[in-house]
């Protein structure tokens, strides 16, 4: 089943007869599901959607007969640090990948270290995970295909079992294949031929002598890791975003802390997520008709996610009255009655009455100049930003330049048409207008044309010639007492065959940036485009964020944080200039004409939805510090962009607010699950450190117990003063069951 139990449900609903002898097939172990619900891609996804995936997968396959217990993910575009601990919490010995494993990896396994230290024996599948797809099924003919398996794995120093995996995506399995392989078997001298299970191979690799990788794996050396996936379709990848946001951060928070009966709403939701996390759904890498399915169940997961907010919060507070979704202390500005309001400080988790405070240092906007305590913000008349950071006395200069490029490629690679010509002077027709101007906020707004060539040669070698002005409104915003420019983008994309992209040169040099992934911030050198012998695919140096991205060099930096933004990259320069992707538009699934990649990386289609017309908004904010990004706090930073503070309505609630609080500041709240008898709360030590975690709950629960992401229990966890301590390793993902 392709590691998946989706594909179950979907059976089911087909031939619900058949039910019993699919779970005969299951428990006798002539079928294997699970562990997965869907195979998800890592980086469009939050972690917590991993995490709900496997336990999803793991429940879903027990149900029907049993699970294979092994980290199956062998097609993922790339893979995240921080797996193998997810993997080890869930119980897994084992797992199997083949994208993105470098050249170091010269073995069948190795073993695969995650940032906490945690470690899983994992397979490669050095030739693909379809290398025994099509099998011929007369005896010398199979004996001579696995005669030429075994000479093409060599480079590989297997053990004694080799693996061939005898399938492909949309194959059905292969008939005859059992009597071939009895007939073949003895006709290889020393070489015995059987059909198994992957967790048979999994369970004869020797636990030891393997090398040792620590950290993501996006190598593009053997296998295309598709890095183009993370831009394409950017609408989807935004609604996707934000459903996630609504869901994990807001809708089951607000259920675990006031007790509503969600759960079936939050079981549909997730359905609906993870049914989207399937990695070419997620990466938009399909036709336009599973794009428009994966559009609508983001719509609707956020439709039940405010649902479920529309009852549990009234229950939490009322008009007057704000909540902070934080698990720290915040004050920030809010929209209540029509009037914007700075909230006093709230606990985190808490609720707080609403009274006139105002800002230590105010707004001061005039022209086009925006400036608080921290910052000076300029707009210049081609668009771009000049800002002083006045804490640390650096200056940026030309911030936030639209880039333009053709793009000849599909769904998978950017690949950009020989030359690249812009338009002279693209910005046109520049106007601008203060729309506040303190004390609380500033707001300016721009509008402009920003001139493009639309399309490409009849060839698809060179850009076209045609010159088209997409429509742009730019809006920033600056608050009092903030180190941070707020900026939303409004485009009318008219062009097609493009890839726009927002630029921030950097007046620093920095050896690396550091982007927030699935329960990690992972640290990438700045690079430029490789190509390893013999690969097939340019190594772009455009990677993944889930929210941030921050580069420094130690004693400055900046902070980009994104809304369902994904693709980055860091220009080698000089100057060095980080680079935001906006939209890649482009009209085919897949080609075989690519500078970038050799061949096809699927089904060559017209994919005229992937040009993305029309109407795009972009939000993203820049958050100026001293130090790195650690230091300067910009985690919290972009919990607090991305988590605004709810302002309530109705009936004003009079009961004792509750609190979560976690400390210190690198202890980061990733999940707070409700449950029948209480909740889960989930959260990471961001940190390179162990750290003593500090947790605060009021009510304060019953009992809370410290689990693993597979339900077991470590510890009981007793308060001391109403805290909570407990030691945490370095990236440890840590799980608290509180039951009221």
């Amino acid at each position: 089943m392709d590691g998946q139990t989706v594909v179950i449900d979907d059976y089911l609903q087909v031939r619900p007869e058949a039910r019993g002898r699919l779970e005969r097939a299951v428990r006798s172990g002539q079928i294997q599901v699970g562990p997965w619900y869907t195979l998800p891609d890592e980086f469009l996804v939050s972690g917590e959607t991993l995490v709900r995936d496997l336990q999803r997968g793991l429940a879903s396959a027990d149900l029907h007969g049993g699970s294979m217990r092994a980290g199956y993910l062998p097609d993922s575009f790339g893979h995240a640090a921080q797996m193998p601990q997810i993997y080890r919490q869930l119980g897994f010995k084992h797992a199997a990948v083949w994208r993105g494993v470098p050249l170091a990896i010269d073995r069948v396994a190795f073993d695969w270290e995650a940032p906490d230290g945690s470690r899983i024996l994992t397979a490669y599948m050095g030739n693909s995970y379809s290398q025994g797809v099509d099998l011929p099924t007369e005896r010398d003919a199979l004996a001579a295909r696995i005669a030429s398996v075994l000479q093409a794995i060599a480079p590989f120093h297997p053990t004694a079992d080799v693996l061939l995996m005898n399938g492909n995506d949309h194959v059905l399995p292969q008939a005859a294949l059992s009597a071939a392989v009895r007939e073949a078997t003895g006709w290889l001298t020393g070489t015995v031929i059987r059909l198994a299970r992957l967790d048979d191979y999994l369970a004869r690799l020797p636990e030891h002598g393997w090398p040792r990788w620590r950290g993501e794996l996006r190598s593009s050396a053997r296998a295309n890791v598709l890095m183009g996936t993370l831009s394409v379709r950017a609408p989807d990848k935004q609604r996707h975003f934000e459903a996630t946001r609504v869901l994990e951060r807001m809708a089951e928070p607000l259920a675990a802390i006031t007790g509503v009966d969600a759960a079936k709403a939050l079981d549909q939701a997730w359905t609906l997520m993870l049914q989207n996390a399937a990695h070419d759904t997620a990466c938009g890498s399909g036709i336009d008709a599973v794009a428009e399915a994966s559009r609508r169940r983001s719509t609707e997961v956020i439709e039940i996610a405010e649902r479920i907010i529309d009852q549990a919060l009234p229950r939490l507070a009322g008009a007057g009255q704000v909540w902070n979704p934080s698990p720290f202390p915040r004050q920030g500005l809010v929209e209540a009655e029509g009037a914007l309001v700075l909230t006093p400080l709230i606990p985190g988790g808490s609720i707080v009455s609403l009274a006139t405070a105002t800002p230590a240092a105010p707004i001061r906007a005039r022209g086009t100049r925006l400036e608080n305590a921290d910052l000076v913000c300029d707009l210049g008349a081609d668009g771009t930003l000049a800002i002083l950071d006045r804490r640390t006395g650096v200056r940026y200069q030309g911030l936030h330049r639209l880039v333009d490029s053709g793009d000849a490629g599909d769904e998978y690679n950017f690949s950009p048409p020989a030359g690249n010509p812009q338009p002279a002077d693209p910005v046109r027709n520049f106007r601008s207008a203060l729309l506040e101007e303190g004390p609380l906020r500033g707001r300016l707004e721009a509008r402009y044309d920003f001139a493009v060539f639309s399309g490409l040669s009849h060839d698809r070698r060179r850009r076209g010639e045609a010159e088209t002005a997409l429509p742009v409104r730019l809006m920033l915003s600056l608050e009092a007492d903030r180190p941070r420019l707020d900026i939303e983008l409004e485009v009318i994309n008219r062009a097609e065959d493009h890839r726009l992209r927002v630029h921030f040169p950097l007046p620093f040099q920095a050896g690396h940036s550091v982007a927030d992934t699935a329960f990690h911030a992972t640290a990438r050198a700045v690079a430029a485009a490789r190509r390893d012998p013999g690969a097939a695919e340019l190594e772009l140096p455009t990677y993944p964020m889930w929210s941030f991205v921050d580069v420094s060099d130690g004693r400055a930096g900046l902070a980009l944080i994104a809304h369902g933004l994904h693709e980055y990259e860091v220009l080698p320069g000089p100057p060095q200039e980080l680079a935001l992707t906006l939209l890649r538009s482009v009209g085919w699934l897949s080609r075989d004409d690519l500078v970038t990649r050799a061949g096809h990386a699927g089904p060559e289609m017209e994919t005229p939805g992937a040009q993305v017309p029309g109407g795009h908004r972009f939000r993203y904010s820049l958050f100026f510090h001293a130090g790195d990004w650690q230091s300067g706090g910009v985690w919290r930073a972009a919990e607090s962009v991305l988590q605004p503070i709810v302002a309530a309505r109705g009936a004003p609630v009079t009961t004792t607010p509750p609190v979560i609080e976690l400390e210190p500041g690198c202890m980061q709240m990733t999940a707070l699950q409700p449950r029948p008898a209480g909740y889960d709360l989930r959260f990471l030590n961001a940190s390179d450190a162990s750290q003593e975690a500090r947790v605060r709950l009021q009510p304060q629960p019953a009992d809370v117990r410290v689990v693993t992401l597979g339900d077991v229990e470590r510890e009981r966890l007793v308060p001391a003063g109403g805290v909570l301590h407990l030691p945490v390793n370095p990236w440890e993902i840590v799980t608290l069951r509180a039951t009221r």
